[in-house]
């Protein structure tokens, strides 16, 4: 006993008052302890007891007022070394040729950005060619080549590339987003491309790319003038990264907490950064972004009840004037909000389903797109506040709480598998609630799209989703209003891939299962009904779900469905689908129960995000 007491250690009272207010162990260095020189705070290590240390209500005022240091210096850290990242994360783009066809290939490199103040004086590194072999395109070689004809037309060049992403670019990513026009249309696009200089530059490197997949088109001809178009997406991009680290070293540098329009803009870029990710399938760089899109999203709205009154405090006087009343257009910065606020709140409920987690803006969902609102709140959009998913992504606001409920349901069966307490009922019983609820939706739309012929309905779908190819493109009319049928249709089959993504939650992977069988021969029927290739842009998840699902037989169908889309085929979400639909085919016969829809998002060795 006397031993054991003699080997204790004493516990020291030498300690900072600041871990002694905390309650956490100090290690008593000075002038300041590791503690609190990690979570960068004030480290009290006065020999005398200072007067808040009272036991009473002083104490707990500086108790309160550490934490909050703590929380700011955390937030202030994560903004750090996202701005690290952003420095260090450059990417390598080449240029390779293979079967006859010009496509294009992303891997992350380390390579550091060189950041000048005059974006010309860019210094490239050596290149290491060896033999004969020409240089690879790569997004740290030379600006565009003939820097005389830069210096001429080069406002003309970006000029036609702001158009070729408003009038192509922007359409095929957001298919579904067609603001009327007296809510202001899609004209706060336009000013944003000439008020945020990050979003227009990485608007400019998305058009070039845009551009020379389809000038490409699969013919090495095209092989010079596509090389141009890589080195012009590696030149604005890397602008764009420029002024994303401006902005965001100029809110970090500020003592007081940045104005709204500063976090508005900081976060229009960083969600645009994520579409430019996903959109050039640059494996997982998108949750870097995402990462810190959403822990900006929360300054912006700390609590989800001030949705209204952050998105009316927006308003402008300059446009729309106040003399049009309550049912004006929106202004620039409400109409951004509004759209970049539902690309977040989309990407996080996707993004969940591959990181095998609740969605973080779950508890924002009821009060920005609430499941159930009345038709007056739909009417009076304007003044009401909430968002209305299928304007932006052409899925109704209950049908995204589903995929949510899904995503957390899944989270949750993961974390008892892992703690060693998933009960088996209980997740059955949770389970069967979702199908109940997913099975009476698909009766309402299947009423829904059946009262408009199937002619009808083709008809829409190939107005709305329009192929960006010249030869092939359409005009939409203006007396085009109603797009129910074509909705229904659209959330139909959305319908169909969350009920197979939740019985692979519930059952594990049984593609030989009835039900699994049912959904993932309705969507593939559906789907190669659809009058267009380019209809696959909103519809990716449930296609790569039951893609990887599908029987044998049913393989070539789905790549015919990607061949549709012509050159587009190596752009986007859908190249990526269709690489995991390969790989899970290659490994039939070799999954077992324990496989799921996770599991296909990272067989390609990262996490995809398919929005």
């Amino acid at each position: 006993m006397l031993r054991n007491f003699m080997s204790t250690k004493v516990r020291s009272n030498a300690g900072c008052w600041t871990c002694r207010l905390r309650r956490k162990k100090c290690d008593e260095k000075r002038p300041v302890c590791d503690g609190c020189g990690s979570l960068e705070i004030t480290c009290h290590f006065e020999d005398e007891k200072p007067d808040w240390m009272d036991g009473g209500p002083r104490q707990k005022e500086m108790a309160d007022k550490i934490k909050a240091q703590v929380k700011k210096q955390a937030s202030q850290r994560r903004d750090r070394k996202y701005m690290d990242m952003l420095a260090t994360g450059t990417r390598n783009v080449s240029l390779t040729q293979s079967d006859g066809e010009l496509g294009t290939r992303y891997r992350a490199e380390s390579n550091t950005i060189n950041t000048p103040h005059n974006p010309s004086s860019l210094t490239p590194p050596s290149s290491q060619t060896s033999g004969g072999s020409p240089p690879q395109v790569t997004w740290t070689n030379q600006l565009f080549s003939h820097k005389g004809a830069q210096e001429d037309n080069g406002p003309d060049v970006d000029v036609h590339f702001i158009m070729i992403y408003l009038d192509y670019v922007f359409p095929y990513l957001f298919p579904f987003y067609r603001p009327p026009i007296l809510s202001g249309g899609r004209g706060w696009v336009l000013d944003i491309l000439q008020r945020n200089k990050s979003v227009y530059y990485t608007a400019i490197s998305l058009a070039s790319y845009f551009f020379g997949v389809i000038m490409a088109n699969g013919d090495a001809v095209h092989a010079e003038c596509t090389n141009r178009m890589a080195d012009k997406l590696q030149e604005q991009l890397q602008l764009g990264l420029r002024e994303l680290q401006k902005e965001m070293a100029a809110m970090n540098a500020r003592k007081a907490k940045a104005a709204l329009h500063e976090q508005l803009i900081a976060m229009q870029a960083i969600v645009q950064m994520v579409v430019f990710e996903v959109a050039t399938g640059n494996g997982d760089n998108w949750k870097m972004h995402l990462d810190a899109a959403i822990a900006l999203f929360f300054q912006i709205l700390p609590k989800p009840d001030r949705w209204a009154d952050t998105l009316h405090s927006l308003y402008s006087y300059l446009w729309p004037p106040p003399s049009m009343g309550v049912r004006r257009p929106w202004s620039t910065n409400q109409a951004a909000l509004r759209f970049f606020t539902a690309s977040l709140i989309n990407m996080d409920i996707m993004s969940s389903i591959a990181l095998e987690r609740a969605p973080r803006l779950r508890h924002y969902q009821e009060s920005i797109i609430p499941a159930c609102y009345s038709r007056e709140c739909r009417e009076h959009a304007q003044t009401a506040g909430p968002l209305f998913m299928d304007e932006f992504v052409g899925l109704h606001n209950w049908i995204m709480h589903m995929v949510a409920d899904v995503a957390t349901l899944d989270a949750w069966k993961k974390e008892q598998q892992q703690s060693g307490t998933l009960c088996v009922d209980e997740l059955v019983s949770r389970g069967q609630v979702l199908a109940d609820a997913l099975l009476t939706s698909l009766g309402s739309l299947d009423a829904e799209a059946e009262a408009a012929p199937r002619q009808t309905v083709h008809a829409m779908m190939a107005l709305v989703v329009q192929d960006p190819l010249p030869e092939m493109g359409d005009v939409v009319p203006s007396e085009v209003k109603d797009f129910g049928p074509l909705m229904a249709v659209h959330n139909k089959i959305w319908l169909h891939g969350v009920l197979l993504y939740l019985y692979t939650v519930v059952f594990g992977w049984k593609p030989e299962q009835e039900d699994i069988k049912h959904h993932t021969s309705l969507i593939t029927c559906a789907l190669a009904d659809m009058p267009r290739g380019s209809c696959l842009r909103g519809m990716v998840f449930p296609f790569c779900v039951a893609g990887c699902l599908a029987p044998a037989e049913d393989e070539d169908r789905y790549r015919q469905m990607v061949q549709r889309l012509g050159p587009l085929q190596v752009l986007g979400t859908v190249k990526e689908a269709s690489e995991i639909q390969e790989k899970v085919w290659s490994c039939r016969g070799h999954l077992d129960e324990t496989f799921d829809v996770a599991k296909c998002l990272r067989i390609l060795g990262h996490r995809s995000l398919l929005i």
